[in-house]
């Protein structure tokens, strides 16, 4: 328990110390974000149709299946899928590269979302509204918010070991690689928490969605 709180304590006092950097990938993101929700407006009448044919289709599968069901076949894929993620943002942490491609990840993190939820609103105009609350809330708020911690630690990583490479700042290599790796795997924790209950709980609120429209 005491270990515990050491290690939140710990992420705590490294976010809180960095806030400036924890700003600035917030806006990366919220700027994502807008582009793609933006980005819907400009697109072809054939890129509409298919980006909306690719909504409707994921809820009427949804709507199909049973809940049990549908979480198991969602579940593993996911966590599959969001621990490679978070395993390529912390690669690219102690990488020449990390820098600039943890940016463009997040960046492209927010982006997504934004098409998805422009593309529901296109869809469902008013009604469109009311999906898109229920597709972001709660779990992928929190699966977005668990991307930015990392990307926050991936980030400072990223800088800490440019500035020990060109500008020779000392650096002990084996505690800055053992709290970032303490960061990385507080992450995929998080993830498969989060995964799992999204699993569940969001084809339910989706399906209340389908039944009201």
């Amino acid at each position: 328990m005491k270990d515990m709180k050491k290690i939140i304590n710990y992420l705590f006092a490294a976010i809180k110390k960095e806030r400036i950097l924890l700003t600035f990938i917030i806006i990366i993101f919220i700027l994502g974000l807008v582009f793609g929700s933006l980005f819907i407006n400009f697109v072809s009448n054939d890129d509409k149709t298919m980006l909306i044919n690719q909504v409707t289709s994921y809820f009427n599968n949804i709507s199909k299946l049973s809940d049990s069901v549908f979480g198991i076949k969602a579940m593993l894929p996911e966590i599959v899928n969001n621990s490679l993620q978070l395993l390529l943002i912390f690669v690219l942490g102690i990488s020449m590269i990390g820098l600039f491609a943890v940016i463009i990840i997040i960046f492209f993190k927010g982006f997504t979302i934004g098409v998805t939820l422009g593309t529901i609103l296109l869809k469902y105009k008013l009604k469109g509204v009311l999906a898109s609350v229920l597709y972001v809330a709660p779990c992928l708020v929190i699966n977005t918010l668990i991307y930015i911690f990392m990307s926050f630690f991936a980030l400072n990583a990223a800088i800490k070991f440019l500035k020990a490479l060109f500008k020779k700042d000392s650096l002990n290599f084996k505690s800055f690689l053992g709290k970032y790796l303490l960061a990385f795997l507080t992450s995929l924790i998080l993830i498969s928490i989060n995964t799992l209950i999204d699993s569940y709980l969001t084809p339910f609120l989706l399906k209340l969605f389908t039944f009201m429209t």
